[in-house]
């Protein structure tokens, strides 16, 4: 009775298996283009500073994390909108795209290749101009400087205008 037990245990071992089939293969993962990634979207951001960095707004961000612009309620209750520059060109931005693809092959998730092309370029850096107002009405808010690209949903920023004669700021993008 126990070797016959065994037997169809080790028969219903063996047919599951079988039945299993061999290695899984995972499903073709597609390539990745400019097209892709190079849609301008608002972002909801809110931040910390001094100077024209908004504490609640929106940011203009394509699909590489490059910001564009961004505007919105300022640290004194006024309103701001930034001009920013320095993007990398659509050359570059294929150019890194390619090469993040060979270097990493085509299994790469689409979530990291934003920061993954941003290192490819090396541009983090950028330039931006703000123009706004104190208290909503009084046109007094200006400054230049330069904004760093920390990560994909933060950015920071240091610069000088006036009547604040040094701003810096740190922005979070969601």
């Amino acid at each position: 009775m126990k070797k016959t037990v065994l037997f169809l245990i080790f028969i219903a071992f063996l047919c599951s298996i079988s039945y299993a089939g061999g290695p899984a293969t995972p499903p073709p993962v597609p390539a990745y283009t400019y097209d892709d990634f190079s849609k301008v979207e608002d972002h909801f951001t809110c931040g910390l500073g001094l100077g024209g960095n908004p504490m609640l707004g929106y940011v203009e961000k394509d699909g590489f994390g490059y910001p564009k612009c961004e505007y919105g309620f300022t640290w004194v209750f006024g309103f701001g909108y930034t001009w920013i520059s320095g993007q990398p060109t659509e050359k570059q931005l294929k150019d890194a795209l390619e090469a993040v693809s060979v270097k990493n092959g085509a299994l790469v998730n689409k979530n990291d290749i934003p920061s993954l092309v941003r290192e490819e370029t090396g541009i983090n850096s950028l330039q931006y101009v703000t123009a706004g107002t104190a208290l909503l009405v009084l046109p007094i808010n200006i400054e230049m400087g330069t904004m760093w690209i920390l990560n994909d949903n933060t950015r920071t920023r240091l610069g000088f205008g006036l009547p604040t004669l040094i701003s810096f700021g740190i922005n979070f993008d969601f």
